[in-house]
């Protein structure tokens, strides 16, 4: 039985790919459906082995972009992280050796309020992400309601 199977593209590699299938007289399904077939035979299944053709290439650009946008993120989460240690450290007066032993019980006790405080939230985001997981599973072409 053929299935149809939607898949989001950008507007450049969806012109690529009717550009291709126009070169070889085929129709946009027919020349997708050509590209995967080769791809499934001959890595016994396998689509998205390296050399499986123009749909892995794509998907391997998009990849490597968001890992690009990732590695960004961590950038500025990491410069983010310190100017708050810098301008922390560059505020706060030190500690007079007689409450010291105070200061530090209360400032661990505070830490371990925020840690449970930020492990609730990722709770919280871990739920939303999975419920629009399977919100987009129920979809049956992957892609999340909005």
């Amino acid at each position: 039985m053929r299935r149809k199977v939607t898949v989001y593209l950008t507007d450049e590699e969806l012109a690529q790919l009717r550009k291709e299938a126009a070169r070889r007289r085929l129709s946009l399904s027919r020349y997708l459906t050509e590209q995967l077939a080769p791809a499934r035979d001959q890595h016994g299944g396998d689509m998205l082995a390296p050399d499986a053709g123009v749909l892995a290439a794509a998907l391997e650009k998009r990849l490597a972009a968001r890992a690009d946008a990732l590695g960004e993120n961590l950038r500025t989460v990491m410069v983010m992280l310190d100017q708050l240690v810098l301008s922390t450290l560059t505020h706060l007066p030190e500690i007079p050796e007689t409450q010291k032993q105070q200061r530090v019980a209360a400032g661990e006790q505070r830490h371990r309020q925020w840690e449970r405080q930020v492990e609730g939230l990722l709770r919280q985001l871990r739920a939303q992400s999975g419920a629009e997981e399977r919100l987009g599973a129920a979809n049956g072409n992957g892609a999340a309601h909005a």
